[in-house]
């Protein structure tokens, strides 16, 4: 074997690299006139065909290889295409005989059809077909191509940057959603799904989407949509001629968008308004989330407009029937009520009496002895029973009493006990009657001592 290898060496020597001629070398820089070998590798593929130009499936010498090099339709917005007859397919890859030493390579997704769209002629190994001319791979020697009319079934090569699509999606990962736009794969980066961010894109999983073409790399098969750019222009519209419709006092209806501890953002179509958490109830609001969540369809007043700013105040409790407007006919000063504790400050506790209906207890008629302190006699949460003392339609006050109808209670106790009293007692006997000790405990004294007649046991 060694000394086959050395006689095939001695029988077919190396070429011999023979320096370029300065001037040969310097002759052909002129000639090419800056160009490059893929420059002129793209205006042979723009020639017509039978037109003399280069062989693309004949290596290029003289340097390295170089990556794929997309070449355009034309300038003038011509297609340039050709037939070409199937040679084989290999790895989804279909290769193509275009006369002479020209050989190209076409996506086998160019001959496949979709559910739903028209059925696409399917390919065949040694069938001619046209071809358009999309670019030229330098380093595999090879022409890149795609079916003429494949603009009906999606080809790159067709579409342009601000077309507007329809494309299914296919999956969803963490950069985007994957999308087919029926035989070409797309991707639309997270980014660009919708205006505000969305931190479950799965959602739209198997749904059908327009959207617009923001990128296309031929040399690369990348087509990269947005769906945030159609969305954004319908908002300017829409934002337009709501802006040219509002006025204060409209009712209108809104899609809440977000829910913060102020209040809530709804979106009356373009523009979004502020719901302020004191405009939500004619109660008093501790958390939004309980009266409106993201998602609801809510009918809400227009409260303000600031056009300068953009911004539009809403109100909700407008819209419901005002509690104080028949609180003169529930809660009539002098009579008795129950509620619920809701809140405690220093100087009393303010006892929710309806909904939307709160009455002040003072802390000197929290209790009929002094305290100190509210918290000391009662707690939030807690049901009272309170006495109607005053009533403020204007300024929606209610001034009430829990102290007097402790007095009122232990009166009525101490009457009864009297009366029991009065009753074990034998006829005709002294002593003072159950109404008078009953009066005389509610005008603070204490009642008189009975002197007995009779005497003691065990003493004089």
């Amino acid at each position: 074997m060694a000394f086959g290898s050395q006689f095939n060496e001695n029988r077919n020597p190396p070429p011999e690299v023979k320096p370029v001629p300065e001037e040969l070398d310097r002759a052909v820089v002129e000639a090419m006139q800056g160009l490059t070998i893929e420059d002129l590798m793209a205006e042979a593929l723009s020639r017509p065909q039978g037109a003399p130009g280069l062989d693309p499936s004949r290596p290029l010498r003289g340097g390295r290889p170089t990556t794929v090099r997309a070449v355009e339709a034309a300038p003038t917005g011509t297609v340039r295409s050709r037939t070409g007859r199937v040679v084989s397919i290999r790895d989804r890859s279909v290769f193509v005989d275009l006369g002479g030493k020209s050989q190209g390579i076409a996506g086998l997704d160019q001959f496949e059809s979709q559910p739903g769209e028209p059925a696409v002629e399917p390919v065949e190994v040694g069938r001619e077909y046209e071809f358009i001319y999309t670019g030229y791979d330098s380093r595999e020697g090879l022409i890149l191509l795609a079916r003429k009319g494949a603009i009906n079934h999606g080809g790159l090569e067709q579409l342009r940057v601000g077309d507007t699509v329809d494309a299914m999606v296919e999956a969803a990962n963490k950069g985007g959603l994957e999308m087919r736009l029926k035989n070409t794969r797309a991707f639309m980066p997270a980014g660009q799904v919708d205006i505000r961010f969305c931190p479950d894109l799965s959602v739209f999983v198997g749904e059908k989407m327009r959207c617009r073409v923001i990128e296309i790399d031929l040399s690369a098969n990348k087509l990269v949509v947005s769906r945030r750019e159609l969305l954004e222009e319908e908002q300017a519209k829409l934002r337009e001629k709501t802006w040219g419709e509002l006025a204060t006092g409209q009712i209108r209806e809104g899609r809440v968008l977000s829910v913060q501890p102020y209040g809530a953002f709804v979106n009356l179509g373009g523009v979004d308004g502020l719901l302020h958490v004191s405009a939500m109830s004619h109660s008093r609001v501790s958390d939004p989330n309980k009266v409106v969540k993201v998602g609801d369809v809510v009918q809400v007043m227009v409260l303000g407009i600031d056009a300068e700013k953009q911004r539009v105040s809403l109100g909700l409790k407008q819209l419901m029937k005002d509690p104080w407007s028949t609180v003169a006919a529930d809660f009539p000063v002098g009579t008795k009520v129950s509620g619920v504790v809701s809140r405690i400050l220093d100087f009393g506790a303010f006892v929710e009496l309806a909904a939307g209906v709160d009455g002040l207890v003072h802390i000197s008629e929290i209790s009929h002895r002094h305290i100190s302190r509210v918290s000391e006699e009662i707690k939030v949460g807690q049901k009272v029973e309170a006495k109607v003392l005053a009533i403020d339609l204007e300024k929606k006050r209610i001034s009430l009493s829990i102290a007097q109808v402790q007095r009122e209670k232990s009166s009525a106790e101490s009457v009864a006990e009297g009366d029991r009293q009065a009753a074990t007692t034998p006829s005709g006997s002294p002593g003072t009657s159950a109404a008078e000790i009953a009066q005389t405990e509610a005008a603070g004294k204490k009642p008189a001592k009975v002197a007995r007649k009779a005497l003691l046991k065990g003493g004089l």
